[in-house]
């Protein structure tokens, strides 16, 4: 596999989509992540620069290559060889993206490869939109065997605005999405967990599944079990809101749902879908060193030569390992322990039929 990663962190747009791209000859397929502020200006000239090539990025908060983690930054990688890819979008994403399956079974029909392929998705966040997403990519791409890998934008971390983009448009309410078979090898995918659980369990017994609302658990009200479980009032509770995420278990797996909100005193609100009849564990912190360290482990053991690694990094992570001074550091030691890596970091991560948060997912092409 032939690309090039490239950076810049350059106040002045044009330069630093100049430098970020210097290295890009003749691309099949451009991957790009940045800030919000001057996102759309890179998407046009990605586009401009390169017009034979699919281009794609999202918004983030940090993005991330084995130099380290890099925030107010335009990160870029172009595919030269060694990749098929096709891509395509949802729009409506929020209401309707069922109305564009026909364009997923279109972007699909080519590949014949489902060890060697994936489909690397970038949603809008900010808009609930990801569970239909899922539901619309899967009616196809679960009977093709091809899995779903990918993030939901991100910003700053003031859950103000987040964008993605596909061959110079720009959205806020999509799904961008490319199918990418690797050529030389498999890819193999991979999900963290830095949450553990306690001995809290709880089933979900009064859910509003749209608006991601528990109001209540084992039929008591969902934020008073949460405060009991945690051994605080109601009042104090958002106060523990982001270090104590919910697990959905689904039979032998565990998918973590980060929380948002207290609703009117009795509810609680998600960042991802808590469905009617749910199994739900509370979750405490681990050591994410640790886990981290038996994460690339098993990566190594199992794809010994990776040639190349993209990363969702959720953002709610992210801001947890720069709080302790740890962001740089983290990303220093995936690129160290897996070599070549570029990722971002967003509202969410999905894999296959699941959205869910707090997470770290990986595609590793061997």
């Amino acid at each position: 596999m032939n690309y090039k990663i490239g950076k810049s962190n350059n106040s002045n747009p044009d330069i630093a989509m100049r430098e970020a791209t210097a290295h890009l000859k003749n691309p099949k397929l451009v991957l790009f992540f940045s800030g919000v502020d001057d996102f759309a200006h890179y998407a046009c000239k990605i586009k401009t620069s390169f017009p034979e090539a699919i281009s794609m990025g999202a918004t983030t908060f940090a993005a991330f290559c084995k130099e380290g983690a890099y925030k107010d930054t335009l990160m870029v990688i172009g595919f030269e060889d060694g990749i098929q890819c096709e891509a395509s979008l949802l729009k409506d994403a929020d209401k309707y993206p069922l109305k564009y399956v026909d364009q997923v079974e279109k972007t699909a029909d080519r590949f014949k490869k489902p060890e060697n392929t994936i489909c690397l998705e970038f949603s809008s966040a900010l808009i609930s939109c990801e569970e239909l997403v899922l539901s619309t990519l899967n009616a196809v791409l679960s009977k093709k065997k091809i899995p779903v890998f990918g993030g939901s934008s991100g910003d700053r971390g003031r859950a103000e605005k987040t964008i993605v983009a596909l061959n110079g448009e720009t959205y806020q309410n999509a799904c961008v999405f490319v199918i990418i078979e690797n050529l030389g090898g498999k890819i193999r995918l991979y999900r963290e967990n830095i949450y553990k659980p306690t001995q809290h369990y709880f089933k979900s017994t009064k859910v509003d599944v749209k608006k991601r609302v528990v109001y209540e658990y084992d039929n008591k009200p969902a934020a008073k079990v949460m405060a009991t479980a945690l051994g605080v009032t109601i009042g104090e509770l958002p106060k523990y809101l982001d270090s104590y995420p919910l697990g959905r278990i689904i039979g032998n797996e565990m998918f973590i749902v980060a929380n948002n909100q207290v609703v009117n005193g009795s509810g609680m609100e998600y960042h991802a879908r808590v469905y009617n009849n749910s199994q739900m564990v509370l979750l405490e912190p681990d050591d994410y060193k640790t886990v981290l360290q038996k994460t690339l482990d098993q990566v190594n053991r199992e794809c010994n030569r990776p040639s190349l690694t993209l990363m969702v990094n959720c953002l709610a992570r992210s801001i947890l390992f720069e709080s302790n001074g740890d962001l740089n550091a983290f990303a220093t030691r995936v690129g160290s322990a897996l070599g070549n890596y570029v990722g971002f970091a967003g509202y969410g991560e999905q894999l296959n039929e699941q959205h869910f948060n707090q997470t770290m997912v990986l595609a590793v092409f061997e």
